[in-house]
């Protein structure tokens, strides 16, 4: 079986000449009665590895092997009834070219060494070297062999190996669990070698809910991410990491804003109407950090060990009414046995916008409103002035967007990891720290992390975990309202400059300054944000295959806003008054789970039972203070404002939810395998009627290549694993925001008593007594392969969600007729279908070794009904009337066909009447198609009632990833692509249309518009016009308008280079790295020219950043 010899006691070499003695007397004590320690064990016609594993069991000890070389599979001919260890293991080993030995806690098997064959001109020389593995601890028991021969030994307790070898030899150095690789010995006598986690291995484990589970053995769908590829990332948000790292995960960046550029993760579709305003339950996954819920992006990427994601049913149904989106288990590191090691991990680079559209100078603003309006606003000697600079005061040209996004920013992270411990006491303490300075002004993000995991075995079978983590984040901005001066800046023309020639800062075009004119006042944004998260967990095994778990956990959160919007002096007035508004926030949670997990192993039947309830409790309150009038900008703190006009306010809610859960696991002889779930969810966010919910799940998987007719079929050993598997499950949806089916009074509602009005309320909002959960029904089936012996892996699966009574507040239009508004109701449904693909590859060439890893998914959206929001159109489509239909996808655009633009006036006349749409349609204006009419035919007219349909959908259908990576002789490349299709996006308002509102023009737009001198049917931009409406003329939503969202982003690409232990002994270091790393550096798109295709948004823009980064790591 595979062992975790990171986690083996080093020897204490270094202490005094009496202790060494004194513990190697005792170190010869402890082998030698390891030795002839008797056990008994019924070890027949069993398999040598379930034979190991009952000797493991009994005696506490771990046994090393090479398992591509030792065949587990052979089977034992005999019982051992209160034999010694020694004896055992002569008669297991007879005849097997294998022989043991005794060191310490370890059972050590190692090839028999044969007389060394040495070839005639090639005299052989000693070698030494150590084997780690990819944090830079040492790997017990890796086989080291001379290529071609059977000489070998295997690495010692701190890795080390010494080996006599011919001269030119190639050198095999393999252990269970890691990638082989291969060496050339050349003139050095030191070699140190680091092997790579094979995360294709059989006997992987996969973390799931409430325990972990051998890969091979899982059902269900979970994917996993381990910590090599989530480290040295130069994300400050680890939702980003996760993008393009799993099929069926789809993670969308809609902001590069430092401190609030976390990825939305979706898994398998969207399971509410979360992106719609009429829906209030959220389609967020459950995020468990340690078993704990938390934030994925509060987590430093150095602290996590691995993540899982699960995707369906039977492996999320254990967490019940909050599963229904996915969860994602965030497992983090511990500390491993051993003398301590210490590791830091550093970088330092700069930030820069991926896109950024780009405007007309303003010369050619003043002559292109003059063409747009046929009138005469600047004159030819204005537009002069503008060109020449002759008056920069009052005729400028300047750039407002590049004048607010006017730096690099730069970024740097630190991390320090103390590791360590006894075999009864093992740590992991960690510190972090990360600075990253946005593209604006006084716009930056800090945080501070620290983590300690402290595992202490009081007894044998009895373990405290205690877990403590801290983090403070501050985000600063130069306003509270950074993204207004953002659109400000893409919307106002630079007509104005910024600063006058004297210096001061100009009045702008409104008499209120430029957009960039904000960052130089004393105005600021302030969010410091504190979390502690603490748990503490006890297992106990009052007998062999029991194990009673309990946890209790705590986390507090205080996060405060402060906004000062400071006195502006603008040239010769002054603008005020100065306010200052100061929240904060507060939540408090608490939980309590306990469990107790039986498993049972009788000759091939595998039995585990887990049982479980858990209590959560969430608190938060808000108070809110506001003043003005301060008389100066020295003091923003809210005693020094005028109480005049002083507000206050506060508020706060409550929340619980206690549950019951099991699951039942079989599996016969890792070839059947079964699962079942339940879960029995109690919350207090719904009425007492509806207060509970079930969520069972079951499922069942069959691996074929653990047959007999396979195993034995020779033209078949190429495959080592092929598993198919099914699943069956319901998950609620507890994410409603709190108590919406209780009547509430809005105040307000005076009313007229005698002469005077009297303090009145009234409920203006129906709300339904009868809320109930969100559930969704989820079935999947797949199947799972490995080929010749891990290289080569493929994995499918499709899935079928079906979500049931989705809380929604009909239209208006219902509301109109009862008089009020309403509440949400339980009267959606949505299904999301889809397959998702795996493929890995990894292999040796030479001294290369690399590694492929793809995936891709295909969701499809669609929303089956409203309920009593089901409105017919009188087009025949059933819906809202905006974004929601009938059998199409969520969050999709509803408008009209286009077919480019007129060429002349005269062709108008000729095309359907669009009047309805158009009335004034001259050249150059867009060609609305006629579709339909009151027969369900084209009728001649363009019907705002009969011709819009459905144009495309902001939801992704396809996404996909791609990972490769390549190591030679200390040098290693890794780089992620990412992307997604069958998407849309629509830039409208100010940024998608020129002269909106007196705004700018985009150069696309200059360049794309249509010419009457050279009129084409499709411009990239029809005639230019001043858009004071946009409901108006040309910008309706259509698919002239429509973009094809789609991308491809080179995510990250990151070298490396290791440097040799011969170098790094000498100073006692045990590694030292040195990288470069680019985020985000490349995206493929045909989206629009400085808009970036994945935000995919119109107004608040802020750009996602590519990042260039310099880092180190280094291990002592």
């Amino acid at each position: 079986m595979k062992i975790n010899y990171q986690e083996s006691i080093y020897p204490l070499l270094k202490l005094r000449k009496l202790l060494i003695f004194m513990l190697l007397c005792l170190f010869t004590i402890n082998i030698g009665w390891a030795q002839d320690q008797r056990i008994s064990i019924a070890a027949k016609n069993k398999t040598l590895l379930t034979t190991f594993e009952e000797i493991e069991k009994q005696t506490g000890l771990s046994i090393a092997y090479n398992q591509t070389k030792l065949n587990i599979n052979k089977k034992v001919d005999k019982n051992f009834d209160n034999k010694s260890l020694s004896s055992i293991f002569t008669d297991l080993l007879q005849d097997s070219g294998f022989s043991f030995r005794f060191e310490d806690k370890h059972i050590i098997i190692v090839p028999v060494e044969q007389p060394k064959k040495q070839s005639s001109g090639n005299s052989p020389k000693k070698i030494t070297g150590t084997i780690v593995d990819g944090s830079g601890l040492p790997i017990i028991g890796a086989n080291v062999v001379v290529e071609g021969t059977s000489s070998g030994t295997i690495t010692d307790l701190d890795g080390r190996f010494s080996l006599d070898v011919p001269a030119g030899s190639k050198l095999q150095i393999s252990y269970i669990g890691y990638l082989s690789k291969t060496i050339t010995i050349n003139n050095n006598t030191v070699y140190n070698i680091q092997l790579t986690e094979d995360t294709q291995a059989l006997d992987e484990v996969v973390v799931v809910g409430y325990g972990t589970e051998k890969r091979v053995n899982v059902i269900g769908s979970i994917a996993q991410v381990s910590s090599e590829k989530l480290a040295n990332r130069s994300t400050p948000m680890l939702s980003n990491a996760l993008a393009g790292q799993m099929a069926g995960v789809t993670v969308i960046q809609r902001s590069g804003r430092p401190g609030n550029s976390s990825g939305q993760i979706r898994i398998r579709g969207v399971a509410s109407f979360s992106n719609d305003e009429n829906n209030t339950a959220k389609a967020d996954a459950l995020v468990l950090i340690d078993g704990i819920p938390g934030d994925l992006n509060d987590i430093n990427s150095e602290d996590v060990e691995s993540i899982s994601v699960l995707k369906d049913a039977s492996t999320a149904a254990i967490y019940g009414a909050r599963a229904a989106n996915g969860v994602i288990l965030v497992t983090t590191k511990t500390g491993k046995e051993g003398k301590i090691s210490i590791s830091y991990n550093g970088y330092v680079g700069m930030n820069k916008a991926t896109a950024l559209p780009k405007f007309v100078n303003s010369w050619e603003y003043a002559s292109l409103l003059n063409e747009a309006d046929g009138k005469e606003y600047y004159t030819q000697a204005e537009i002069q002035k503008f060109r020449d600079g002759s008056d920069p005061d009052n005729y400028a040209n300047a750039n407002y967007l590049d004048e607010v996004f006017s730096r690099n920013g730069i970024q740097t992270g630190h991390d320090l990891t103390l590791n360590g411990g006894t075999s009864s006491n093992r740590y992991m303490l960690s510190f972090g720290y990360l600075h990253q300075d946005g593209l604006i002004k006084k716009n930056n993000y800090e945080r501070y992390n620290t983590r300690l995991n402290l595992i202490t075995d009081i007894l044998p079978n009895l373990t405290i975990t205690t877990r403590l983590a801290g983090t403070y984040a501050t985000r600063n901005e130069p306003t509270g309202k950074m993204l207004d001066i953002v659109s400000s800046a893409v919307r106002m023309p630079g007509l104005w400059p910024t600063f006058l020639s004297n210096g001061e800062l100009g009045l702008g075009g409104k008499s209120e300054g430029t957009p960039p004119s904000v960052l130089y006042s004393n105005s600021f944004f302030e969010e410091p944000d504190f979390k502690v998260n603490a748990q503490i967990r006890v297992d106990y095994s009052p007998i062999k295959d029991l194990k009673l778990s309990a946890i209790g956990g705590f986390n507090y959160k205080n996060l405060e806003q402060r906004t000062y919007n400071a006195t502006r002096q603008l040239a010769n007035q002054t603008i005020g008054p100065s306010t200052l508004k100061h929240e904060m926030r507060k939540t408090i949670y608490k939980t309590f789970q306990a469990t107790a997990d039986y498993s049972k192993q009788i000759d091939k039947h595998s039995l585990g039972v887990l049982i479980g309830y858990s209590w959560e409790e969430e608190a938060y309150r808000t108070l809110i203070g506001e003043r003005d009038k301060f008389p100066g900008n020295d003091l923003p703190y809210l005693n020094a404002g005028s109480p005049d006009n002083q507000k206050s306010s506060g508020g706060g809610n409550d929340w619980a939810i206690q549950s019951l859960f099991g699951r039942l696991r079989y599996n016969f002889d890792e070839r059947y395998l079964l699962e079942s779930t339940i879960r029995y969810d109690g919350s207090s966010r719904f009425p007492k009627d509806n207060k509970y919910g079930f969520f069972p799940s079951v499922a069942a998987g069959w691996r074929i290549s653990e047959e007999s007719f396979f195993k034995e079929n020779e033209d078949l050993d190429w495959i080592n694993n092929l598993k198919l598997k099914a699943s069956w499950g319901i998950l609620g949806n507890q994410n409603i925001g709190n108590y919406p089916y209780q009547t509430v009074f809005e105040l307000g509602q005076n009313y007229p008593f005698g002469d005077n009005y009297a303090l009145g309320a009234a409920v203006t909002t129906a709300t339904d007594p009868t809320i109930k959960w969100e559930e969704t029904q989820t079935v999947d089936a797949g199947f799972e392969s490995v080929f010749w012996n891990g290289q080569l892996s493929f994995n499918a699966s499709y899935f079928y969600r079906k979500t049931y009574d989705i809380l929604y507040k009909p239209s208006g239009s219902i509301s109109s007729v009862l008089g009020q508004k309403i509440s949400e109701m339980n009267t959606g449904k949505l299904k999301n279908t889809g397959w998702e693909f795996e493929i890995g590859h990894r292999n040796q060439i030479g001294e290369v070794s690399y590694n492929i890893n793809g995936n891709f998914s295909i969701i499809n959206n669609k929303v089956m009904s409203l309920g009593v929001g089901n409105v017919e159109q009188l087009n025949g489509m059933v819906g809202n009337g905006s974004n929601l239909f009938i059998n199409y996808p969520i969050d999709m655009y509803y408008g009209y066909k286009t077919d480019g633009v007129f060429l002349t006036d005269k062709e108008v006349g000729e095309w359907a009447d669009q009047t309805k749409v158009n009335p004034n349609s001259q050249a150059g204006d867009i060609r609305f198609k006629d579709i339909s009419g009151p027969d369900g035919k084209p009728d001649g007219v363009v019907d705002p009632n009969y011709d819009r349909v459905y144009l495309g959908s902001r939801i992704p259908k396809y996404t996909f990833g791609l990972n490769l990576g390549a190591e030679y002789k200390g040098f290693d490349i890794q780089v992620q692509l990412q992307g997604v299709a069958g998407v849309k996006g629509l830039l409208s308002g100010f940024s998608g249309w020129a002269l909106c509102g007196d705004g700018n023009i985009q150069r696309w737009q200059a360049d794309g518009r249509f010419d009457p001198a050279n009129p084409q049917r499709y411009p990239k931009y029809p005639r230019l016009q001043s858009v004071r409406n946009v409901q108006e003329q040309n910008m309706e939503v259509s698919d002239f308008w429509l973009l094809d969202a789609s991308y491809l982003r080179l995510k990250t690409v990151q070298v490396g280079y290791t440097l040799p232990g011969s170098i790094l002994k000498k100073a006692g270091i045990s590694r030292l790295r040195l990288y470069v790393t680019a985020e985000n550096p490349c995206t493929w798109n045909k989206y629009r020219e400085g808009w970036d295709p994945e935000i995919n948004t119109e107004g608040n823009y802020y750009p996602i950043l590519a990042t260039y980064t310099f880092g180190i790591n280094l291990k002592f």
